[in-house]
């Protein structure tokens, strides 16, 4: 069975999705495409745009974006105006004209490379979507999983109330929780989401059972390396206070900022989280460094030979990050970079762990239905 273990639907960006207003929403947007690695341009001409039209680049929270009209563009883009001029950034593929991405869409794409199931994630940046996602869950049942969210800025304020949501979620067909790390600091929070104010978030969360996957990546609050690793530590002192949770550390990690000429140097202090727990590792290369090296990717297969050497194939698992890797490679190249061009790097079963079986183990998926 080939799981995709991380994609998305989303209804049209630009709408309140979850947020406060549309507003609120599209400035959690415009201060993540201020920091994200697409290019920007003048529509006029093609002039290269800058990330300071965006936002300030010595604040990475949403008090440091700039009053520019920022808004959907459609054709996968986010458009602003400055000075008269019209600038755009590519953050999803072209063919998504509103900026929406249905469950049909995705089933059909799914049908077309052979994929059997989808576990559709969630991030701000498309919203809090607790009920849209039960609803293509609902619509597709055995095709797609999908994941729950909470403002992770707000998880403190009143845990119980937090957990709650999260249990209804889960009793309306969620199947986990999908936790950004960096949200909080992006609301300008420095408190630790695994501080002892956050902790009956936690408590109450692991009890309920389900899988937790946690994205952690810059800002946290800083961009650099060191940043990373103490993020990283945070959730390894997380991983030993729950060892009965089901943990994912989803889109691999943080590649951009391990990466040489030739491929990726990833430092010995990376998998301290894995030794001692049974910790998911999600691999998604495309979506980050599709536009560092071209299909079929093999500056990464060292890579690939050491995850399976230092952590197992059984805790490792593909992921697409559909539709926005399409900015880069198709879907069909996303999935056949590990199952055909993988084939003389790791043994067949290491390529059937990560292409599907460690997923299926985790969200107990029978292969026969």
């Amino acid at each position: 069975m080939i799981i995709d273990s991380h994609a998305y639907c989303f209804p049209p960006l630009g709408n309140a999705n979850g947020f406060p207003s549309a507003q609120a929403h599209l400035n959690y947007l415009q201060r993540e495409m201020a920091d994200h690695h697409q290019p920007a341009w003048r529509l006029r001409d093609g002039a290269a745009g800058n990330k300071s039209m965006l936002a300030s680049p010595e604040d990475h929270t949403l008090r440091g974006i700039t009053d520019v009209n920022f808004r959907s563009g459609g054709y996968g883009r986010f458009i602003w105006t400055v000075d008269g001029e019209e600038y755009a950034k590519q953050y999803l593929p072209p063919y998504l004209t509103d900026l929406s991405h249905s469950p049909d869409m995705l089933i059909a794409q799914m049908d077309y490379v052979g994929v059997e199931r989808a576990v559709l994630h969630v991030h701000p940046i498309f919203g809090f979507l607790n009920d849209y996602l039960a609803e293509c869950v609902l619509r597709y049942p055995n095709r797609l999983l999908a994941l729950a969210s909470f403002p992770e800025w707000e998880i403190e304020q009143d845990p119980r109330a937090a957990v709650h949501a999260i249990e209804q979620a889960y009793n309306k067909g969620l199947h986990g929780l999908h936790f950004i790390m960096n949200s909080r600091y992006r609301q300008g929070m420095h408190t630790s989401w695994d501080s002892p104010t956050c902790r009956p978030f936690w408590d109450g969360i692991t009890a309920l059972g389900q899988p937790i996957f946690f994205t952690i990546e810059p800002p946290c609050p800083g961009t650099t390396i060191q940043d990373y690793l103490q993020q990283l530590g945070v959730w390894h002192g997380w991983l030993k206070r729950y060892p009965d949770a089901s943990a994912v550390l989803t889109h691999g990690l943080c590649w951009r900022l391990f990466m040489t000429e030739d491929g990726l140097d990833l430092p010995d202090e990376l998998f301290e989280p894995f030794r001692d727990s049974n910790a998911i590792l999600q691999l998604l290369f495309q979506i980050s460094l599709g536009n560092v090296w071209d299909y079929p990717y093999t500056e990464l297969h060292p890579t690939i030979q050491q995850l399976v050497e230092k952590i197992g194939s059984e805790r490792l698992m593909w992921g697409s990050d559909m539709p926005n890797v399409e900015r880069f490679c198709n879907y069909r190249q996303n999935l056949e970079a590990f199952r055909t061009h993988c084939a003389d790097v790791i043994p067949t079963q290491d390529i059937d762990n990560i292409i599907g079986g460690t997923a299926a183990k985790l969200f107990a998926i029978d292969a026969n239905h």
